[in-house]
């Protein structure tokens, strides 16, 4: 990077970098920002550890990259209602998006970055696990990427938590905010998209949230669904991020799906989420 003392170390071979070199609780130049967002594109997700920040700090550094999205969903700090808290308690089962996904791609324009910070962490697992839509796209045959051109995906809000009973007992420990489930909300989007900053292509579909192909029914999209599912899954395309004290996460939605892992039942653990969309001038 130009940036002297700002490094970017890859951590997986398609996606991940770790970035060293910098104090997030200083206000960020705009070269600094604009390398940020440039390794961000090439990585899809940047692992800033060791940053101790103010609540003010944290929503800077959020505005920094983007206009941030309204929380109405989750609960959030005093003060801060563009803050979401991502809270499973020590006595709770399920977990909030413990399933592979993209998020909020229900939206007619979906947000381009999630940043997340740890705030409590349980002794051990509570991973996040990451994968490259991008990457998996670039590995599919010509004949496959062509039909995938032609198609479009009807994305739900309301089938991420589409098991009745997973669902009730989600919404019983952790009732949305206001005490009320939202309007189900669903938008189609091309199955492949473009990225603009590098103009790459990207498998646009996640199991979270895609219900079927438009134009298609559900029964007939699924076999191809489940296809590139489990092709996108293929782990070199994926790498784990072990959480630490202190550790901030930002990641290209746009390019990659992530899955909070479900393995600390009788702990609790706490993170706080912001989520940016891109400025149309960056």
């Amino acid at each position: 990077m130009a940036k002297p003392g700002l490094e970017v170390r890859p951590i997986g071979g398609f996606i991940g970098g770790e970035v060293r070199g910098i104090d997030l609780s200083c206000p960020l130049s705009a070269q600094t920002c604009r390398e940020l967002r440039a390794a961000l594109s090439r990585y899809g997700v940047l692992v800033i550890p060791d940053q101790e920040l103010t609540m003010e700090q944290y929503v800077r550094l959020g505005e920094a990259f983007g206009e941030l999205e309204p929380n109405d969903t989750l609960a959030h700090p005093d003060g801060f209602p563009q803050v979401g808290s991502l809270i499973k308690e020590a006595d709770h089962v399920t977990s909030i998006g413990d399933m592979w996904h993209t998020d909020h791609t229900y939206l007619e324009r979906p947000m381009a970055y999630t940043m997340l910070r740890a705030v409590d962490l349980p002794p051990h697992g509570g991973d996040t696990l990451f994968l490259s839509a991008k990457a998996a796209f670039a590995a599919l045959p010509d004949a496959v990427k062509e039909t995938l051109r032609t198609l479009k995906g009807l994305h739900s809000r309301s089938y991420l938590i589409r098991d009745g009973k997973y669902a009730a007992q989600f919404l019983a420990e952790r009732p949305p905010q206001g005490g009320k489930i939202g309007p189900n909300k669903t938008a189609v989007h091309p199955v492949v998209t473009t990225l603009p900053e590098t103009g790459e292509e990207v498998l646009f579909i996640n199991p979270g949230y895609v219900v079927k192909f438009d134009g298609w029914s559900a029964k007939l999209s699924q076999g191809l669904l489940d296809s590139l599912f489990e092709h996108c899954l293929q782990p070199e395309f994926q790498f784990r991020l072990r959480w630490r004290e202190n550790t901030i996460a930002i990641w290209d939605n746009r390019q990659t799906w992530h899955f909070a892992v479900n393995d600390y039942q009788g702990h609790r653990r706490s993170m706080q989420r912001l989520v940016i969309d891109k400025r149309g001038d960056d």
